[in-house]
């Protein structure tokens, strides 16, 4: 009794994990669950990453090459021959002299021994069907029909407590339910059927078909095209697994589908024969002379014969001497010698601190170059001035199969690759790598590379990179549906080339900062140019896996512009310092080391100082005022300023020199503590003089020695006349404005008079006196001097009598003023960007002062008039502000200088006030400047397309975007950019979406309109907000035709707060173009059966593919 064979849905589904045998050199690659990428991600164990340098040298890396029959033009000619043969011969026919046998013929075959592993799943049949139970009356009659052995049903693999006895559920399902995966619509198409020959036994002349004697069955040739996931056209050959018969009778088609799904002989043969992606071709010949190996129809035929001798011990009637004679043995015995590599063990390492790391799955940090070192003279020239490049990188193959990886650039993007096809390559070529070119590159086993990226590069990159080799699979087929609806050669087994293992990892770049130096001289805030400063590394900087820099390894140099300014850029982020190693003219060389912390994305400022480099001296030459002879017997003193006491300080007396007649200081210096301010002043006068002699002066002239020469006057002590110094009472400086009055005695009113005389001020000497005192017999002598009016700002009262009859009398004096209560004021102001609120520097504010008798401001408050910028606390302050009548406390704040890049216009008037609690009044401003170029912000748009409607023979599905509105001062702006998917480029979410995205970078901030233009095939099925910022718009319903922009946009919202947006478009392919053929279904195993009643036969006949 013929049994018919069903695939009954059973409790347990089983896998084709289960189905292959853990022993089978293909196990591992026959898996469709399997995932490559995470096969990839652990090194093999036996594999010794070497250390760098390179020392391995494995062979030359090559190319690779698409897996395509050889001879496709003898080939195709043998095409147009199966359709001539199609048109003139009868199908029917056909099948009938295929399914001749030779009566009474023996045929004595090598039996080919057969694996006996469990094949991973139960075959319930009339010897086991009690342990089924089920509860529907379908169920029952299921249970019947098996039981009464006119049904094979295949369940998962039962533990094996349950294969003997107990009990299994049956659960039957309606036709629908097919558990099987098939290749999708466009994937592959069956070519026409063609007869070929082999020089020997399966001839035309020997053929059942044709003219033939009908003594030998040639072979049917037709081969299955499928576009694989390069998008390339891939051919594979057909082969019929029974090579005298029409396809399998339903008593044996589960058992042979298990035979040929775990024979490791016939998975050999389909990979390594003719056609397969291991080809032995011509290079081993196992036929004997008479057969030409060149010919692809003889490679063809053994290997179609062999295959049928291994599944069905069926050798076209040929005779087990002539298969031996012929090779055909010879040829099977040397496949199963050989083992199916394993096509997923490629994986990328990356050199990590002198070691291998897989980089799978990794973000690889990038180094920052400042400029192309000797070393990497391959670096483009493009990057010359700095680029961001990883570590050393190789590529391996676990299994040594030749695999590799591709990678893909965009069109548009601006990274480079450098590599090396081996090590012996690389320590041979180190500076003359190749360069990729293109936007694809593979790259084999024992394969180095560097990536080079621009300098400015922000986005952490994801490379998804295919591997070079497909796994392979091996389909039979089985049924004409399948076989292309014309009854030709329905059964048969072909090999089918995968989706491609990927792996993937990440690339970063890191960041980098600048350093600037300003150089000022410390007293004057005068900007100093021509300073030359070394920039040292304090610590050891690295950036990615690299140590760029070691400890107080020379950075960078540099000398101060106009502005004062060193521009220290590309730095990697970490602690460094600066050293003077060339002072400016004039000045002296600084040795104090200032330290400088870089931040990634800022720029740090350190400002340094250096003192001007002046020497003086200063000589007094001291004359008779009446006479002009010069005077000996004086004493002079030098002081020099204290800034720390801000009051002068003693420096050194000056010695008197008879040759020259003059009183020399000698040398002394500028500093910054004395600011190069000087006095010298006459302390004691020559006898029988009188003096009271004091000059100012400043040393101002950077890189010169300033020589200064004074004349003092004395004037003999019976010359009487009176002289005054007024000075402060706290600093000692000398005080102008004040006036003195001499009054005369009267014996007669015996009293002072009224009216008195000024004294002159002399400004040579910054003296009051008066004229020559002489006696009358009215003033006895007598005089009084009396202070009559202080100098601005001072309070205080003096008089004193004096009588010239007196030898002994004082006539020289020194008078002291205490300052007035002082209230003071301070501005400070805080500049920032308007939009991002930083803390703004090298803006340039100027103070003005009232002046209430002309009713204006003026800038007449000299080195006080500009702010200056405090680094530490961000302020831009003034000096104190001294409140006076005349400026009734007030003044205006102009800006006079916008920061680089910045636009804007700052004027305040500010009104101090006088408090009782305190007598500075300090008042905080806050100015804002626009920006040439506002912040920027980034939309990221995303796209999504269902992987499976990729079909790579339409092309490579591109999608473009536009993104149009104002910025936040108004100004129009519109981006367009897109995405192209390419083989390898995009990754697929869980869903089976392939994605890809582009971001539109250095966009000011506004608000933006975002849409999708019309591309062929597709059209817009759905647009989502990724972040906050983001509204959608939604118009008419998705439809191809319809304008995406009518469909959907959406409005992103660039703000301080949310500079980044993002959006996701959604499409759906609406147009297949070629490629659009029956399905091959790839199952797992079991299956639940499509049945179809044979109407002929009348039995019900299986028609499916295996998968495994």
């Amino acid at each position: 009794m013929k049994r018919r064979m069903i695939g009954a849905w059973l409790a347990l589904m089983i896998t084709a994990s289960s189905l292959v045998v853990s022993a089978s050199p293909a196990a591992d690659m026959s898996s469709v669950s399997a995932d490559p990428q995470q096969e990839q991600t652990e090194p093999e164990e036996e594999e010794e990453a070497p250390d760098i340098p390179v020392t391995d040298q494995p062979g030359e890396a090559e190319m690779p090459v698409p897996t395509a029959l050889p001879e496709p033009e003898t080939v195709e000619e043998a095409f147009e021959e199966g359709k001539d043969n199609t048109e003139n011969a009868d199908s029917d026919e056909l099948i009938e002299l295929e399914a001749v046998s030779k009566e009474g013929e023996n045929i004595a075959l090598t039996e080919i021994p057969e694996k006996t592993e469990d094949p991973g799943f139960t075959v319930f049949t009339e010897e086991n069907a009690e342990i089924l139970t089920g509860e529907s009356e379908e169920d029952q009659e299921l249970i019947q029909d098996i039981e009464n052995g006119e049904i094979i049903a295949l369940s998962a693999a039962l533990p094996g407590e349950f294969r003997e006895a107990g009990s299994a559920e049956v659960i039957s399902e309606g036709e629908d339910a097919i558990a099987a995966t098939a290749l999708s619509p466009s994937q592959y198409y069956l070519d026409s059927w063609t007869r070929v020959y082999c020089d020997e036994i399966w001839t035309a002349a020997n053929d059942f078909l044709g003219p033939g004697n009908k003594t030998r069955m040639g072979c049917t040739y037709r081969s299955v095209h499928y576009i694989d996931d390069t998008g390339e056209e891939k051919v594979s050959p057909l082969y019929c697994l029974k090579a005298t018969q029409d396809g399998l009778d339903s008593m044996t088609l589960k058992n042979e589908a298990v035979k040929a799904l775990t024979n490791s002989v016939i998975q050999k043969l389909l990979y390594f024969g003719y056609g397969g992606p291991g080809d032995l071709g011509t290079g081993y010949d196992p036929s004997c002379s008479h057969i030409d190996w060149s010919k692809w129809q003889n490679r063809y035929v053994f290997t179609h014969i062999a295959l049928s001798k291994v599944y069905f011990n069926d050798c076209g009637y040929a005779t087990a001497a002539e298969v031996e004679h012929t090779g055909i043995n010879r040829l099977i015995d040397k496949i199963q010698t050989l083992t199916i590599p394993t096509r997923n063990k490629a994986a990328v390492y990356v050199s990590e601190d002198g070691s291998w790391a897989a980089a799978s799955g990794k973000t690889i940090p990038l180094s920052v170059f400042r400029s192309r070192p000797a070393g990497f003279p391959f670096v483009p020239d493009s990057m010359k001035d700095g680029f961001q490049m990883s570590t050393l990188m190789k590529v391996t193959d676990g299994a040594k199969a030749g695999n590799g990886i591709t990678i893909t650039r965009g069109v548009a993007e601006k990274w480079q690759l450098a590599y090396w096809t081996s090590a012996a390559d690389y320590n041979s070529q180190k500076t003359n790598p190749k360069m990729m070119s293109g936007t694809s590159l593979s790259l084999k086993d024992g394969a180095y590379f560097f990536l080079i990226f621009p300098l400015n590069a922000s986005a952490t990159k994801k490379f998804s990179c295919k591997m070079l080799l497909q796994p392979v699979s091996y389909i039979l087929v089985d049924g004409s549906a399948q076989a292309g609806k014309d009854g030709v050669q329905d059964f048969g087994a072909y090999v089918y080339q995968g989706t491609r293992g990927s792996l993937s990892f990440s690339v970063k770049p890191s960041v980098y900062g600048n350093a600037k130096l300003v150089k000022k001289e410390p007293n004057t805030g005068k900007l100093i140019q021509g300073a030359q400063y070394g920039l040292f590394a304090a610590e050891a900087l690295t950036s990615g896996y690299r140590t760029m820099y070691s400890k107080d390894q020379k950075v960078s140099t540099g000398t101060t512009n106009a502005s004062g300014e060193i521009l220290f850029s590309k730095l990697v982020p970490g602690k460094y310092y600066v050293k003077e190693t060339k002072a400016a003219a004039g000045y002296k060389l600084n040795t104090a080391i200032k330290n400088v912390t870089v931040t990634g994305g800022k720029t740090t400022t350190v400002s340094v100082t250096d003192i001007m480099d002046i020497s003086g001296t200063v000589s007094i030459r001291k004359k008779d005022g009446n006479t002009g002879d010069p005077l000996a017997g004086a004493e002079f003193t030098l002081y020099q300023w204290s800034k720390k006491s801000k009051a002068y300080v003693t420096l050194k007396k000056l010695t008197y020199d008879g040759q020259k007649r003059t009183y020399n200081s000698g040398k002394f210096n500028y500093t910054e503590d004395n600011q190069g301010k000087f006095r010298v002043r006459e302390t004691k006068s020559p006898p029988n003089y009188t003096g009271n002699w004091q000059k100012n002066f400043t040393l101002d002239k950077p890189g010169e020695k300033q020589e200064f020469l004074f004349e003092a006057v004395n004037y003999q002590t019976e010359k009487r006349r009176i002289e005054v110094r007024k000075i402060d009472a706290k600093t000692g400086e000398i005080l102008k404005g004040a006036e003195f009055t001499l009054y005369e005695y009267s014996a007669a009113k015996k009293a002072y008079k009224e009216k008195g005389t000024l004294l002159d001020y002399d400004i040579s000497s910054e003296l009051y006196v008066s004229g020559e005192l002489l006696k009358t017999s009215d003033n006895e002598g007598k005089y009084k001097i009396a202070e009559t009016k202080t100098p601005p700002g001072y309070t205080g009262s003096w008089e004193e009598e004096v009588n010239i009859t007196d030898k002994d009398a004082r006539l020289s004096f020194e008078v002291v003023n205490e300052k007035e209560k002082e209230y003071k004021g301070v501005i400070r102001l805080r500049k920032t960007d308007i939009y991002t609120g930083e803390v703004l520097e090298d803006a340039e504010f100027t103070v003005l002062q009232w002046n209430r008798g002309k009713q204006t401001y003026q800038n007449n408050l000299g080195g006080q008039s500009i702010l200056k910028f405090d680094i530490e606390n961000g302020w831009y302050s003034t000096e104190e502000l001294v409140l006076t009548d005349d400026n009734q406390g007030r003044f205006k704040v102009v800006e006079t200088k916008n920061p680089e890049n910045y636009t804007g216009k700052y004027e305040k008037e500010v009104i101090f006030q006088k408090k009782e609690n305190t007598d500075t009044d300090t008042v905080d401003l806050k100015a804002e400047n626009t920006p040439v170029t506002l912040p920027l912000g980034n939309i990221t748009i995303i796209k999504k397309i269902k992987e499976e409607d990729i079909t790579w023979a339409h092309g490579n599905p591109t999608f473009s975007f536009v993104a149009e509105g104002t910025d936040l001062s108004g100004n129009p702006h519109r981006y367009e950019d897109y995405v192209t998917f390419t083989r390898g480029s995009y990754e697929t979410d869980k869903n089976g979406y392939a994605t890809l995205s582009v971001t539109l970078r250095n966009i000011p901030l506004g608000q933006y309109t975002v849409w999708e233009k019309p591309v062929l095939r597709y059209y817009l099925k759905d647009v989502r907000a990724n972040t906050e910022n983001v509204r959608i718009i939604k118009g008419a319903a998705p439809a191809y035709g319809t304008d995406p922009r009518k469909i959907a946009s959406g409005t992103a919202a660039l703000t301080m707060q949310n500079k980044n947006a993002s959006l996701t478009f959604v499409n759906e392919k609406s147009r297949y173009d070629r490629y659009s053929h029956n399905d091959s279904i790839k199952n797992t195993i079991p299956v639940s059966f499509s049945w179809k009643k044979d109407r002929r036969a009348g039995v019900i006949l299986p028609s499916a593919a295996y998968f495994i």
